[in-house]
């Protein structure tokens, strides 16, 4: 005997669109009213440089912003993504001051954003706790393998590397950062794998109906360890995208960010309880 699986395409969930998109619509109004007003408050807010300006000041929390995003939506919170940011960039920036060079750095940066990641992911559904207790729990912890790793102070006196300072730290395009493009196209990316791809479908599933998706196949648990790794490789992104810009990196950066990102998410339309959200609410959410 088979168990049926309600078709997701009926009354409600139309319901749930129209809301979603009107959530979206509100969002986008209200941006365009701040700059409405930024603009007849000042001639200058809408020039070039003050926008480009105002995209980079949003460019290190936009990484952590995308993955908390997708976490949220597939129904996970990642409260860890601030420990993990200042841990990465405190590794990178460590490498490079003891000669490993630029590739081993941001590989090295990276490769402990997505252990940490793991950690938080397999340790949630291995023990089947909660994801927010789990990072919770990691926030700390990372916080203090941080502290004990740049020994309680800034890491700086890296040796020159002007391709990484120089060209990707401060280049760019147009007025725009080679980090804040790496940014965009990161965002533009996870919009449409998030709206149109069949992990997308799968993603928003889960968020929406964890026990219907099981029922359907759909490997909840494997995708949930996925898009919480997936949080911590973006908040190692953002760190060690930090160690390019700002030629340093300390213990206690990223303190804070974690808040700012879940707020972000809220205000940009995410459904705590998952199953509803989008990288272009997120992103205006900031």
């Amino acid at each position: 005997m088979s168990s049926a699986v309600p078709d997701p395409a009926g009354p409600a969930s139309e319901r749930g669109r129209w809301r979603f998109a009107f959530d979206e619509l509100g969002i986008l109004v209200a941006a365009v009213i701040f700059f409405a007003i930024g603009s007849l408050s000042s001639p200058y807010f809408l020039t070039l440089d003050n926008l480009t300006g105002i995209l980079q000041s949003i460019t290190f929390l936009g990484f952590l912003s995308i993955g908390v995003g997708l976490a949220l939506i597939a129904g996970e919170i990642d409260i860890s993504v601030g420990s993990i940011y200042a841990l990465a960039a405190v590794v990178a920036a460590l490498l490079l001051k003891n000669g490993y060079g630029v590739p081993v750095a941001f590989a090295g940066g990276l490769g402990v954003g997505l252990a940490c990641g793991l950690v938080n992911g397999t340790v949630a559904q291995v023990i089947n706790v909660s994801a927010v207790v789990v990072t919770l729990a990691t926030l700390g912890v990372y916080r203090a393998i941080t502290l004990v790793t740049a020994g309680g102070s800034p890491i700086t006196g890296m040796p020159e590397a002007p391709l990484f300072f120089d060209g990707f730290g401060q280049g760019g395009i147009a007025g725009i950062s080679y980090i804040t493009i790496l940014f965009l196209v990161v965002a533009i990316c996870a919009e449409i794998v998030l709206r149109k791809t069949a992990f997308g479908f799968r993603l928003l599933a889960v968020g929406s109906n964890p026990v219907a998706a099981r029922l359907v196949g759909f490997r909840v648990e494997r995708m949930r360890i996925a898009l919480l790794a997936l949080s911590g490789l973006l908040a190692a992104l953002s760190g060690v995208c930090s160690v390019a810009y700002l030629h340093t990196a300390g213990p206690t950066a990223g303190a804070g960010y974690e808040l700012t990102v879940l707020a972000a998410a809220i205000i940009g339309g995410v459904q705590l309880s998952g199953g509803r959200g989008s990288i272009i609410g997120v992103l205006l959410g900031l």
